[in-house]
C-alpha cells in the first residue's frame, strides 16, 4: 500500500512540475485569486467524469486536479499572494 502511496505522490509531484513548466511557475501562480483556483479545480473535476467515461482518464484528471490543489497552496502560503486582490479578503476564514 504505501508503494502505491508513493507512486501517485509522485505522480503528483511530476504533474506539479509540468504545470510550472508550462504555466511559468510562482510569477504565473501569483497573478491568480482564490476563485480562479477554484475554477480551474471544478473545470477538472467536470473532465474526470466527461463522457465517454475511463478509468485512464479519470485517474488523469485526479492526478491534474491534486497538482492544482498543491499550486493553489502554495499560493497561498506566500505572502504576496494572500489578498493581492481586493476580493481575495472579502470572505476570510476564520
Amino acid at each position: 500500500m504505501k508503494k502505491i502511496k508513493e507512486s501517485i505522490l509522485n505522480e503528483i509531484a511530476i504533474e506539479r512540475e509540468r504545470q510550472d513548466r508550462m504555466w511559468g511557475g510562482p510569477a504565473h501562480d501569483d497573478a491568480h485569486v482564490s476563485h480562479d483556483w477554484v475554477a480551474y479545480i471544478t473545470k477538472h473535476l467536470g473532465r474526470a467524469v466527461h463522457f465517454p467515461w475511463t478509468p485512464e482518464m479519470f485517474k488523469r484528471q485526479m492526478i491534474v486536479i491534486a497538482a492544482l490543489a498543491v499550486a493553489a497552496i502554495e499560493w497561498a502560503d506566500r505572502p504576496t499572494s494572500i489578498g493581492s486582490k481586493p476580493h481575495d479578503h472579502a470572505h476570510p476564514t476564520e
